[in-house]
């Protein structure tokens, strides 16, 4: 089956597929109507070699019962279903009444602060799932769901039981723990906090097209295989050094150097005091917003000499934090400074 082409409208065992949602690295999810129960569902049909081998991890991981946490896409069966004499291994989930992130960031602009409340309680689900024995192995922004304003991680169908051996299906490379690319790796709790701290870094800059993103990084091949991919990424001028060290930590490339536990990571995050969520309008517009301070907003306003650089607290100029410069350069930067200054405490 060629997960890439679009089966919707046809039969696919007991399933009828409603619309395709998308394609992942390994499979497509569909929207389906499961027709022995009468609802709808999410249905990931996976592309893998061995779909019997598949089955027989996703069940020593007895994923279906061990992963039932609010955070966590509900998944209902592992199944090997036979479609046009072709044996596929296929995941039944709920249905999620939202968009991903991998979405979002291709419509809108998630904020520094946004981004880490949806990692706080994402962790929260790869905390849980790591005290049953389960590794994911497939954290990203495709992944994540926002359920009814609830982030949910999803599809465990690359996952496998703690200190288990790595299975060589192909994975998600670029989110990959360095230490997974030789034979016979473990599976081990960093290698999901080092695909979470990937996850991290695309969602507070804003990446809506990562593999155009990693195509302008030089020898990004050499660099994603050795554990260096987070050293030659670039960072938003926006994104205090506080949450930088979270995304460094998490990525390192000595698993013994990162956050020895999800709940780590996450106790990381909630120390940090947020202040302002700040959005782009647009390249000379930025609003930013609190639910105990006064509402922000900052903008570059060219003239023929001079670059204004106002900030309105509730809509009213602040003399204090407005400026005036020659060069643009200067502007942004103290715009950038600015928002980054006011982020978190």
């Amino acid at each position: 089956m060629n997960i890439r082409s679009d089966f919707s409208g046809n039969d696919f065992g007991k399933y009828y597929l409603i619309q395709k949602l998308g394609n992942g690295g390994f499979g497509s999810v569909y929207k389906v109507f499961d027709k022995i129960l009468g609802v709808e569902k999410a249905l990931k049909i996976l592309e893998v070699s061995n779909p019997e081998e598949a089955y027989k991890l996703f069940s020593e991981a007895a994923i279906p019962y061990k992963c039932q946490h609010n955070n966590v896409i509900k998944i209902n069966s592992g199944e090997i279903v036979k479609y046009n004499n072709e044996l596929l291994f296929v995941i039944d989930m709920d249905l999620a009444n939202g968009k991903s992130i991998e979405s979002l960031l291709k419509s809108s602009y998630l904020s520094v602060n946004q981004s880490l409340d949806i990692i706080r309680n994402i962790l929260f689900a790869v905390e849980y799932s790591h005290l049953q024995g389960i590794i994911h192995r497939d954290i990203k922004p495709a992944n994540i769901l926002i359920d009814n304003q609830i982030p949910k991680l999803a599809d465990f169908g690359l996952s496998t039981a703690l200190g288990k051996t790595i299975i060589p299906w192909r994975w998600y490379a670029t989110h990959a723990a360095p230490e997974t690319f030789v034979d016979n790796s473990i599976a081990t709790v960093q290698t999901d906090i080092y695909a979470l701290g990937m996850t991290l870094y695309r969602m507070i800059n804003g990446i809506s097209d990562w593999e155009l993103f990693l195509n302008s990084i030089p020898d990004v091949n050499k660099a994603i295989g050795s554990g260096k991919l987070i050293n030659k990424l670039p960072m938003s001028p926006i994104i205090p050094e506080k949450v930088i060290r979270i995304v460094k930590k998490a990525c390192n490339i000595d698993p013994q150097k990162r956050y020895s536990s999800a709940s780590e990571m996450r106790n990381a995050i909630e120390k940090l005091q947020p202040l302002y969520s700040w959005i782009k309008i647009s390249e000379y517009n930025w609003k930013g917003s609190s639910l105990v301070n006064p509402q922000k907003e900052i903008c570059i306003e060219p003239n023929k000499k001079i670059i204004n650089v106002s900030v309105y607290n509730n809509n009213r100029k602040s003399s204090c934090d407005s400026k005036k410069f020659t060069e643009m350069i200067q502007a942004k930067e103290y715009v950038y400074n600015y928002i980054k200054q006011t982020t978190i405490k």
